[in-house]
């Protein structure tokens, strides 16, 4: 199986990615992972330097400044996009959401939370 050596967790959801870390460290597969609020600073990051791309994107949908959508429809303008895995991680099962998050090439998969060992492995499976 195929190690992310670095994943990106864009979610406000404190609990949540306390537990998702927690998931993480016990999955020998994830070797570091870094955690944002919002995807702003994500876009900051991806658009100065490609080699800080990561190996996955755990994207959440509804989140403050930028959300999930908007994160999406700025990465449509990178250049090297075609590198990221995005997942998008929501708690909806609003088809609609399913269906819009298949529009983006960037997307892998659209993961239903909680997120548990056997989804992140799949995740890994999928890059």
């Amino acid at each position: 199986m195929k190690k992310a050596q670095l994943t990106f967790i864009i979610d406000d959801d404190n609990i949540f990615v306390f537990v998702l870390k927690k998931l993480l460290e016990k999955n020998e597969n994830f070797v570091e992972f870094r955690d944002f609020k919002n995807g702003e600073d994500v876009i900051e990051i991806l658009e100065k330097d490609v080699a800080q791309f990561p190996d996955i994107i755990l994207l959440d949908i509804n989140m403050p400044v930028v959300d999930g959508w908007q994160f999406l429809q700025k990465l449509e303008e990178l250049p090297n996009k075609d590198r990221l895995n995005i997942f998008v991680m929501s708690s909806s099962i609003d088809v609609a959401d399913v269906e819009k998050a298949k529009q983006f090439t960037t997307v892998k998969n659209y993961v239903s939370k909680p997120i548990n060992q056997d989804k992140l492995n799949q995740l890994l499976e999928q890059i």
